[in-house]
């Protein structure tokens, strides 16, 4: 009787043994149990577990932890993607595997809480001077269709001053549109799919940029060329700039300028000013909704022409000196008078298109002789006041200048075109270095020759342009310097 009691155990426990399934339980893996701030798109994820043909899994999600609503899916692969879960909610999941002979135990559940407001991370509460279209930022999330963005000057956002915007699902930045220049914003966002839309967002508040500050010219300058470049600070989100321009520091009347709102350092040249006028200036931003405008700054504009070379009275001036001028912008061209009176009778005027200096050209000055010059500014919309009246001395020269050993040196014939000789008026026979000089100082000739009785002939000169120039003869230790005209 004992051995079949004890028979009958085994095939009791051989029953039972056979009986249990020979397919492991998946285990979950993503997302972690608990988990929040979940995405309404997430991966349910679990490993992998071995089994006969016809290998699969089950799913199933519930917003109860009986599972006694569940929702069922079922996959070939260890992951499955929800869509469209309502945000804020808490869900229980869990997964069994089954093939063709065998199906395992349900998994441990797992819980998990979608998600249910957007994170703003941009502008940071509290934040000022804010462009109009400032940018906003805020957390990625996955599985949503839009994104709804509201800007209001009060925060139960039912004023007239509501601005709504929406974005796709997949943003997450966008700028806000046309704000109003100085005005404190409420911002709040949510996020939405076909199903569901989140809760509202927590409230950021800003204030947006109400100023455009001017650079170049400063205020109260002066001296300002006619094309003077007018300059300010960026401000993001605007239309255009308008640059306006008045005699009037009312700035009633004025002229304007449309300026483009992209431009990185924003400038502009406006059309030619007046010489010797103060003006007035400011810049305006423009959008959509408001205008925000910069101080009012003054500025001259330069009324003459300094000189600057050579220096007034100067005297032993160069037969072809350069006259020279401090340089204004947005010309035309400069006219330059030179006289030999003050009152510019039978001037010769010449024009000057580049540049801020002019070359007297040969035989319009004589030596020894004062002469009076000005300058004025020519542009296309106005002419400047003259210069002040500047004179110099011409360096004078004669035909015999005497320069060391109480010897006059001659050179003949003058003028001359071909050959010259000179008279030492001494009878030294011997070596002589002759050098010939422009009135720049450039030396134009060099040679060594030998006089007879203080006479030196044939020397050549064929080479030379027309105009005078001086010739240096060193002869016996002594220099002597004479003028020499050159006229072919």
């Amino acid at each position: 009787m004992k051995n079949i009691f004890f028979t009958l155990l085994i095939l009791l426990a051989v029953i039972k043994l056979n009986a249990a399934p020979d397919i492991y339980t998946p285990t979950l893996s993503n997302p972690a149990n608990n988990a929040v701030n979940v995405f309404p798109d997430v991966d349910l994820d679990w490993n992998a577990v071995t089994g006969d043909i016809g290998l699969h899994y089950e799913a199933q999600l519930d917003i109860v932890a009986d599972f006694s609503s569940a929702t069922t899916f079922t996959t070939d692969v260890t992951k499955y993607q929800m869509s469209e879960l309502e945000f804020g909610r808490t869900y229980y999941w869990r997964v069994r595997a089954i093939d063709n002979s065998e199906t395992s135990e349900w998994s441990e559940p797992r819980s998990f809480t979608v998600i249910n407001t957007v994170t703003i991370s941009r502008p940071t509460d509290g934040a000022s001077n804010v462009d109009a279209n400032v940018a906003i930022i805020w957390q990625r999330i996955s599985g949503v269709t839009n994104f709804d963005l509201e800007f209001d000057t009060i925060d139960t956002f039912d004023s007239p001053a509501l601005s709504v915007l929406s974005v796709a699902g997949n943003a997450q930045t966008t700028n806000a549109n046309s704000l109003l220049f100085g005005e404190t914003y409420n911002l709040r966002m949510r996020a939405r799919h076909v199903s569901d839309t989140s809760e509202w967002s927590t409230i950021k508040v800003f204030t947006v940029n109400n100023t455009l500050s001017l650079k170049n010219p400063a205020n109260n300058s002066t001296g300002n060329s006619p094309d003077v470049e007018f300059s300010w600070n960026k401000i993001n989100g605007l239309l255009k700039y308008q640059l306006m321009v008045s005699t009037d520091p009312e700035m009633q009347h004025f002229e304007a300028y449309n300026v483009s709102a992209t431009l990185t350092s924003p400038k502009f040249i406006p059309d030619t000013l007046m010489f010797g006028t103060n003006y007035y200036w400011q810049v305006i931003g423009v959008h959509a909704n408001d205008t925000i405008f910069s101080e009012i700054r003054n500025l001259s504009t330069v009324d003459q022409v300094t000189l600057t070379s050579p220096a007034n009275n100067a005297t032993n001036v160069v037969l072809q000196p350069t006259l020279s001028w401090e340089p204004i912008t947005g010309l035309l061209y400069y006219e330059v008078d030179i006289a030999n009176n003050q009152d510019f009778n039978q001037a010769f005027s010449y024009r000057v298109e580049s540049g801020n200096e002019f070359k007297i050209p040969l035989n319009v000055v004589d030596s020894a002789k004062v002469y009076y010059w000005r300058v004025r500014a020519i542009s296309s919309r106005d002419s400047s006041q003259y210069s002040n009246t500047w004179n110099f001395r011409t360096v004078a020269l004669g035909m015999n200048d005497q320069v060391a050993g109480n010897q006059n040196a001659r050179i003949y014939p003058s003028p001359a075109s071909q050959k010259v000789n000179i008279n030492l008026k001494g009878s030294y026979t011997g070596i002589n270095e002759i050098e010939i000089y422009d009135l720049l100082g450039s030396r134009r000739f060099k040679t060594t020759v030998n006089s007879t009785n203080g006479i030196i002939k044939d020397i050549p000169v064929d080479n030379l342009t027309n105009g005078i120039y001086m010739v240096s003869i060193l002869s016996e230790g002594r220099k002597y310097t004479s003028k020499l005209i050159i006229q072919k």
